[in-house]
């Protein structure tokens, strides 16, 4: 059987409540076998934190948790968070506000390639669990370095059975990547040194600028 092919914004924004869960009420599933999903997060906090109160784009914000995450635990001083899927800025906004946090952070619904930013940039540009869905990742991955002043985290997904499954289950397209594949785009982006930190599925990238 073969799935109907959807965009990636209509299939997030029909699955933000889900996709939400994962996060803020997870399961003994979700912690066993979406494990990458939380130690990506962990990361992407670790790596805010070693930086002095920086401004944080939170590329494919989803509902919010880890926007959250940062401002709280990870020392962040302003959030921005972009999502084109309406619900999951919905649930973003009302997440924020449930945690007081309203006035430290921005929620936009756009599209990243296509939004103008403010010149300044950010010290700290994150995309985690975003990569999985986009075709053209040296261009996003270019505009994420141009738009950074500190550094640059992102999450990248292997081949294997995880992928496979997801391909068969998901109706919008998702993408893997080889660990040569991400040194290769970050060079042709102009990051010359990368960390690779791995996690199960895949990897999370740690660029220093």
């Amino acid at each position: 059987m073969t799935l109907k092919t959807t965009s990636v914004q209509d299939y997030w924004n029909k699955h933000s409540d889900l996709f939400g869960d994962y996060y803020k009420n997870p399961t003994w599933f979700d912690r066993t076998f979406r494990k990458a999903i939380f130690l990506r997060a962990m990361i992407a906090i670790d790596i805010c934190k070693q930086l002095p109160n920086p401004n944080v784009l939170d590329i494919g914000s989803g509902p919010g948790v880890n926007s959250v995450a940062l401002l709280k635990k990870g020392g962040a001083s302003r959030l921005t968070g972009i999502d084109f899927a309406p619900s999951m800025i919905e649930l973003a906004r009302g997440y924020a506000a449930s945690e007081n946090l309203g006035d430290r952070c921005e929620f936009i619904e756009g599209d990243f390639m296509k939004h103008e930013f403010e010149p300044e940039g950010f010290d700290l540009t994150i995309a985690l669990g975003v990569f999985d869905y986009i075709g053209d990742p040296m261009a996003f991955l270019g505009k994420m370095r141009r738009i950074a002043k500190k550094a640059v985290v992102a999450s990248w997904p292997e081949n294997g059975l995880r992928m496979f499954l997801r391909k068969m289950r998901y109706s919008c397209p998702v993408y893997p990547y080889t660990e040569d594949q991400i040194r290769d785009l970050h060079r042709n982006a102009g990051i010359n040194e990368v960390e690779l930190i791995r996690i199960p599925g895949g990897w999370v990238s740690k660029a220093l600028l």
